[in-house]
């Protein structure tokens, strides 16, 4: 450098001249050369290229090593540069099989491959190549035949293909087969490919085809830029992958996930790379009815859609990931709204050093769901299913610094709406959340707004949940000193058990509870929720006697202080804190003891202080019973195993709810409901005391006394009041007492007292009086009428825990009697009386006794049922030993008379309302009378004997009146069946035969009824028969006969009962002798011989024991010849008196003794008898005889036993006159014409002498009228006889 630095000018200029020329003549030299050498290629070695074919084939298959075929060959120019064409170019298997193919290649040589000492292609373009890639059993890849292995670098080959500056390949077809998994193989059609390189830039595009059934056409695109091509870390720029549509579990023959997968999805992603400084990734995805599961244990995941746009950064300051728009919705129902978020965290995942989060909105309660299909911590994913979030926030912003577990510096503001979180060991679980947060370490501000917010706190309070209809809040929190402090500026709060507002301040402790100053005022609260708000450090039983206890009333004001270190809770002494509730309390209800009667409207005062609790009542009642300064106090609501409540009052009122009281406590158990029946006016006062372990309520204590005067007592339904009643019960659980209390009952003085001896047992005793009078005037009882006079009584009273006894004793001295016998005494005479009640089993069962001296023996037996007593067994005995029943009652009695009529008066009383003794279960009867009076007949000798089959009666009678048996079955309205040897009927006693029909009859039994021997009224009548039977609805007379040596009567008829009830009876009466038939009936001498019919049909309104004349209807049919009327005084009314027609006088005074002085001889009477409503008609009535014919016709009214009829007499004269004249004129031819002239001329003689009358008037006074006739005869005077009222004319 020296010498050319010091060489002259025209020295340098001459030796860069000769280096000037020295480079020329290199040029010249290569120019000629690569010309000669263009030259050669271009005439010589191209045109005949394909001579070489073999050659090249055979040089190209030794350098792969596998075997090679190349079908045709040729070359050309393309501008300047070689152009090679190749034809059927084919790599082959070692078995024979293609591997790779190429159909046809052109390959356009670059002039730098001189430079580069190898092929190097300006353009390679490749049409229809046929390329297999498969992998063996053993696990060995092979590409076109060739052995690749994926492990090893590219090496010179990749760096040979980035090295072209245009490769183009089309209608490419790519084949793979996997012999280690036995899959199918897979093909990729229609491949095409390019690649552009111009310096550094590499530009390229693939799109292949997969088979329709697996995706639809990929497409791969890049643009990168890169000056070491085969160091990754130097490329820089972006590629594209676009796969619109692929069947994610088909490709499961070919492809191993890395978690469980199925479904179909589309893809478009770009990558950005910038070396290794930095790596963007933002796709867009779509998936639909995919189903995978991420993790072994996890559940599956069902992705019914997904879409959105995913982003991701790295580089060496940190990771940022956003979504926009990323929306899903599981096969399960959860749904996740699209979602912007943008997480940034600076430093290392593995090591952040800060970071930010935003998110325009959450859902906590999808995202949750989603946790448990994501692999997570099984401790985080247990903690977040435990959490159970939900509820949604907008608008996060989150920002910090440090490291998560040692944050320095971080700020937060959000918004969120309806928040909840299950509660976590000390941690409270909230819902229904909204409002807003801001602020940062150092300071912060909330603001709380929720309707039907709820809290839970499980380690505060029993019921964990306190639901507030209404939440509003503001507050904040500040950092002093390194101490949180916590801060409730002010709070509103409202629930159906609650409302008012609350400030405070809390100050947290690591591991502790911490410290609170804290007031609440209530403007409203319930008092049945009282219970709900006391915290768990109140024992259970205080809990479970508020809960129970206090059901009723309100809270018009409360207030609330808790100041001091929770540790120290409840604060006892008060030194190191305040806890202080108190509560005016209105209408509460306190049930403070299981069994004991509520204290209801309750005006007072609830307090809680410390530990413990008041219960003060200014005013309150049980039942109408009024209370005062009664107070509950609970010492130690902590107390475990001692929690003892007293209670103690005083009360005033009516003494009927004092009864209540009892009846409603468990006195009433004590007393075995003796005052269950009481009734009560006046007036007392009650103090009590009462001492509850509200662990075992069972075992409370009470003391109590009751004062009450000048009372009225109704001792005993129906009885009558005890008047001026006056005393002083004292009671405990235990004991009962009465020292003393009085009274009048009865009209007289009573004494009582009761006391409770050793064992338990309660003894009243009760001395007084009894009036009859007084009873006269409290009871309707009819036989009190037949009883006068005092006497005195005294009660003994037993209480048992197992039952009760009760003895009543009196001697009746001072009582007259004027009942029946057997049971009529003077008041002089002592009748020992003794009734005892001894109950049994709980009450459940009774034995009742009674004894009247030696008169009357009763024991009785009977059980409770739900539908009351029910008598089970018993006798009772009259005048003879006391036979019991094994089921049932039984009665036995003998007796010399007894007189049931008159005992049936005595019981019916005057208007016959009394009340009615209880009907006993018989069992049987057994009675013996020397007399029996009963319904006017007497039967003497009676012996009578029933006895009750399973409600039906069978027996036997026995007496000089009545003999035989009987049965009485008790179905449906009863049947009786007699066959009795003899009946007689009427024998006198004058008692109350028509007692039977005092009441109206509703039904009748079926009968079945046969008397062999029937006498009524001293008329033997002959064999009775009766058959009714129960129809339809009615009672149905089957057969109705009496039968005798003179006549018989056959009928049947019909009784309807109801509301108007219809009796219809048909009849027929046949006699051939009715002189004797009358004989039998008392009429001997009314008629001789005679055959007689009388049939008829005939119904009325009621029963069939009794003829209603007022409704009577129907119609007769007499038929009688033959016979003859006996030493009939003169006149007609005695003849109708014969036929029974009652209408006609008895005194008539007619005088015929010319025709009928020795009686009235027949041949004939006829008549037909209409009746209607009680009144007989007849039109055609007549008697014809051969002395005289007889026309009736009228009316005679039954009911009011009047008649009005018209009566014509006509003497039969013709045959008399006719026989008359010829005996006296000794001329039979005259008679003879006589007699045929009277009856041509139709018997004017008889006409001549014929009578008319008119009867009127009543039966017991008729009023005889003669109308027409010969020789009118004065008219009767009513009350004067007929035989002396005038004669007949002469």
């Amino acid at each position: 450098m020296t010498d050319t630095a010091s060489a002259p000018p025209a020295v340098r200029s001459a030796r860069r001249a000769n280096r000037r020329d020295a480079l020329l003549m290199v040029a010249v030299v290569a120019y000629f050369c690569a010309a000669g050498l263009f030259l050669v290629l271009r005439e010589v070695v191209m045109p005949r290229i394909g001579e070489y074919r073999p050659q090249i084939a055979a040089a190209l298959g030794k350098a792969i090593g596998l075997p090679l075929e190349i079908e045709q060959i040729s070359a050309d120019w393309s501008g300047l540069r070689p152009r090679f064409h190749l034809g059927g170019l084919t790599v082959s298997e070692r078995d024979g099989s293609a591997a790779l193919r190429f159909e046809r290649v052109d390959a356009t040589l670059a002039w730098s491959s001189l430079l580069r000492l190898r092929p190097h292609f300006h353009r390679l373009e490749i049409l229809a190549p046929q390329l297999a890639v498969r992998r063996d059993a053993a696990g060995r890849f092979f590409v076109a035949g060739m052995p690749v292995d994926p492990a090893a670098p590219g090496g010179d080959t990749l760096d040979w293909l980035l090295a072209q500056r245009e490769i183009v390949i089309r209608d490419a077809a790519v084949t793979w087969s996997d012999d280690l998994r036995g899959a199918p193989e897979l093909r990729l059609e229609e491949l095409a490919f390019r690649l552009d390189r111009k310096g550094g830039r590499y530009r390229f595009g693939l799109s292949a085809q997969p088979p329709a059934a697996l995706a639809s056409r990929l497409d791969l695109r890049g643009d990168l830029v890169s000056v070491r091509p085969g160091s990754r870390g130097e490329w820089v720029g972006q590629l594209f992958i676009g796969l619109d549509h692929a069947e994610l579990g088909a490709w499961t023959a070919w492809l191993d996930y890395p978690v469980e997968l199925s479904g179909s999805g589309g893809l478009r992603a770009w990558i950005g790379v910038d070396g290794e400084r930095e790596a963007r990734l933002s796709a867009n995805l779509a998936l639909d009815g995919v189903s995978t599961r991420l993790g072994e244990g996890l559940p599956v995941l069902e992705l019914a859609t997904l879409r959105g746009h995913l982003t991701v950064l790295r580089s060496p300051g940190g990771t940022t990931v956003q979504t926009r728009g990323l929306a899903l919705q599981t096969g399960d129902g959860v749904v996740l709204e699209p979602v912007d978020v943008d997480l940034t965290v600076r430093g290392t995942v593995e090591a952040p050093s800060g970071g930010a989060f935003r998110v325009n909105r959450l859902d906590f309660a999808a995202l949750a769901r989603l946790a448990a299909h994501l692999p997570l911590a099984p401790a985080v994913r247990e903690r977040l299913a435990a959490f159970d979030p939900r509820g949604h926030a907008s608008a996060v912003r989150l920002e910090w610094q440090g490291p998560p577990e040692q944050l320095q510096r971080w700020t937060l503001a959000a918004a969120f709406d309806n928040i909840g979180l299950a509660a976590q060991g000390a941690l409270p679980g909230i819902g229904g959340l909204s409002g807003e947060v801001d602020g940062n370490e150092r300071s912060g501000r909330f603001r709380i707004a929720g309707r039907d917010t709820w809290l839970d706190l499980p380690a505060v309070f029993a019921e964990p949940r306190l639901v507030l209809s209404v939440l509003q809040a503001e507050g904040g929190w500040t950092q002093r000193d390194g101490r949180l402090e916590l801060a409730l500026d002010n709070a509103s709060f409202e629930n159906p058990d609650a409302s008012g507002s609350a400030s405070g301040r809390y100050w947290p402790k690591a591991g502790e509870a911490g410290e609170i100053d804290l007031s609440a005022r209530l403007l409203r609260a319930d008092g049945p929720a009282v219970w709900r708000y006391m915290p768990l450090v109140v024992n259970q039983d205080t809990r479970t006697w508020l809960r129970r206890s206090i059901v009723g009333g309100s809270a018009p004001e409360a207030r609330l202080r808790l100041r001091g270190d929770l540790e120290r809770f409840p604060f006892r002494d008060g030194a190191d804190g305040q806890f202080l509730v108190t509560a005016r309390i209105a209408g509460a209800r306190l049930e403070y003891a299981e069994g004991w009667p509520a204290i209801e409207g309750i005006d007072g005062e609830l307090r809680f202080e410390g530990a413990s609790m008041t219960v003060t009542a200014e005013r309150g009642r049980v039942f109408g019973v009024r209370l005062s300064g009664v107070r509950a106090d609970l010492p130690d609501l902590e107390a475990a195993g001692g929690e003892v409540m007293s209670i103690r009052g005083r009360a005033g009122g009516p003494t009927a709810d004092f009864l209540r009281f009892i009846a409603n406590s468990p006195v009433r158990k004590r007393v075995d409901g003796l005052t269950d029946a009481m009734r009560a006016e006046g007036t007392g006062t009650l103090d009590l005391a009462l001492v509850m372990p509200l662990r075992h309520v069972v075992d409370t204590t009470v003391e109590g006394s009751y004062r009450f005067g000048d009372n009225r007592l109704w001792l005993l339904p129906g009885m009558p009041a005890l008047e001026g009643a006056a005393g002083t019960l004292r009671f405990t659980g235990s004991t009962l007492e009465i020292p003393q209390a009085s009274g009048r009952l009865f009209g007289q003085p009573l004494r009582l007292t009761a006391t409770t001896g050793a064992e338990g047992a309660v003894r009243f005793e009760a001395r007084g009086g009894l009036s009859v009078a007084a009873l006269q005037r409290d009871f309707d009882w009819p036989l009190l009428a037949h009883l006068s006079g005092t006497t005195a009584w005294q009660a003994d009273i037993d209480l048992r825990r197992d039952g009760s006894t009760v003895s009543i004793r009196s001697a009746l001295d001072g009582i007259a009697a004027s009942l029946p016998e057997p049971f009529n005494k003077s008041a002089r005479q002592s009748w020992p009386l003794l009734i005892g009640f001894d109950s049994r089993e709980r009450g459940e069962r009774q034995l009742i006794r009674a004894e009247l001296g030696d008169r009357l023996t009763l024991s009785v037996e009977r059980r409770a049922t739900p539908l009351g007593w029910a008598v089970a067994r018993g006798g009772l005995g009259i005048n003879t030993a006391l036979r019991s029943a094994a089921d049932g009652v039984m009665i036995s009695a003998h007796v010399d008379e007894l007189d049931l009529d008159a005992w049936r008066r005595a019981l019916r009383g005057n208007g016959g309302g009394g009340q009615e003794m209880p009907a006993l279960a018989l069992a049987g009867i057994e009675l013996k009378a020397g007399r029996l009076q009963v319904y006017g007949q007497r039967l003497n000798m009676v012996d009578l004997s029933a006895a009750a089959v399973g409600g039906d009666w069978r027996g036997q009678l026995d007496s000089r009146e009545a003999s035989g048996r009987f049965d009485w079955r008790g179905a449906g309205d009863g049947a009786l069946h007699a066959r009795l040897r003899h009946l007689r009927l009427g024998l006198g006693g004058g008692g109350d035969a028509e007692g039977a029909e005092d009441d109206a009859l509703r039904r009748l039994p079926a009968v079945d009824l046969v008397v062999d021997d029937f006498v009524l009224r001293d008329k033997e009548l002959g064999r009775l028969q009766v058959l009714a039977r129960n129809r339809n609805r009615q009672w149905e007379l089957e057969t109705l006969a009496l039968a005798n040596a003179d006549g018989e009567l056959q009928g049947s008829g019909v009784w309807r009962g109801g509301a108007r009830p219809l009796t219809r009876l048909d009849f027929s009466i046949r006699s051939d002798n009715v002189g004797a038939l009358l004989g039998r009936l008392g009429y001997a001498d009314a008629l001789r011989d005679g055959k007689a019919e009388l049939s008829g049909e005939v119904d009325w309104q009621g029963s069939p024991l009794k003829v209603d004349y007022h409704s009577l209807d129907g119609k007769l049919v007499l038929s009688v010849e033959d016979g003859q009327f006996k030493r009939l005084e003169p006149g007609v009314g005695r003849l109708l008196g014969v036929l029974s027609l009652q209408a006609l006088p008895r005194r008539i005074s007619l005088d015929f003794r010319d025709v009928f002085s020795e009686g009235f001889v027949f041949d004939r009477i006829n008549g037909n008898i209409a009746i209607d409503d009680g009144v007989m008609r007849t039109e055609d009535f007549s008697i014809r005889g051969p002395a005289a014919r007889i026309a009736l016709r009228g009316s005679v009214d039954l009911e009011a036993e009047t008649q009005d009829l018209r009566v014509t007499v006509q003497p039969t004269l013709s045959e008399s006159i006719a026989i008359g004249a010829a005996a006296g004129l000794i001329n039979p031819v005259a008679g003879v014409v006589t007699y045929i002239a009277q009856k041509a001329l139709s018997d004017p003689f008889e006409k001549l002498l014929a009578f008319d009358y008119a009867i009127t008037g009543s039966w017991s006074e008729p009023r005889v009228d003669k109308l027409t006739g010969a020789r009118p005869a004065p008219a009767a005077d009513p009350a004067v006889p007929p035989t002396e009222a005038g004669s007949a004319p002469q």
